[in-house]
């Protein structure tokens, strides 16, 4: 259960402090309805990821020996997206080629949208790495049906979490609303580099492992 803990928190982190999820929950915070619209845009995010998660756990369970072929194989998938998103990383370390807009283009709607439109906008936007991961990590699990759901809790209290006490944080008070601009402004300006690192470091942890699951199985 250690192993499948420590691997469903990683998890947690990858979804928790996904650049572009965290980018369109401040952008949807800068509407007319902040705290509203960043409700509904966690509430979307949580439900599709742990909506992947819990099927996974319900229907795959337990059903892959961890010693077995394809126990390694879920196991070489975490390291192969740890290592996509350690060149990913290292890739935009490099200076652009050509000027980057202050917001992405994709994301430039998201400060006029409705709660409706902020729940769909966080279905869009969420993280599906750290869910598809934990799903392979739960899987190949030999744990009972009631512990992957402690599991499940674990993944969704770091993934849901993290965006959530950022967005408490930004809306408590009138003072504290005013932060949105300046954080928006500031993560939009850095996000290159905050994505590089986020990237790097995320990639490095799930190779980390990754290449102990396989040694210790």
């Amino acid at each position: 259960m250690g192993d499948l803990v420590r691997t469903l928190l990683l998890c947690g982190l990858i979804s928790g402090t996904q650049p572009l999820t965290l980018m369109g929950l401040l952008l949807v915070m800068g509407s007319a309805q902040p705290r509203t619209n960043g409700i509904a845009f966690l509430s979307g995010a949580f439900m599709i990821q742990a909506s992947i998660v819990f099927a996974a756990s319900a229907l795959f369970g337990n059903t892959v020996s961890p010693s077995s072929d394809i126990g390694h194989a879920f196991v070489g998938v975490r390291i192969a997206v740890g290592g996509v998103l350690l060149g990913f990383g290292l890739l935009l370390r490099r200076p652009p080629g050509k000027p980057i807009p202050e917001i992405p283009h994709a994301l430039e709607r998201l400060r006029t949208v409705t709660p409706k439109q902020s729940f769909i906008a966080g279905i869009l936007v969420a993280d599906y790495q750290g869910p598809v991961i934990a799903s392979f990590a739960l899987a190949a699990s030999s744990v009972s049906f009631g512990d992957r759901l402690v599991g499940l809790g674990f993944y969704s209290l770091i993934a849901t979490g993290l965006p959530a006490a950022l967005m408490l944080w930004t809306t408590r008070s009138e003072r504290a609303l005013q932060r949105v601009t300046r954080a928006t402004t500031w993560v939009m300006r850095h996000r290159r580099v905050l994505a590089s690192w986020i990237s790097i470091v995320g990639g490095l942890l799930l190779i980390a492992d990754g290449s102990w699951r396989l040694v210790t199985t």
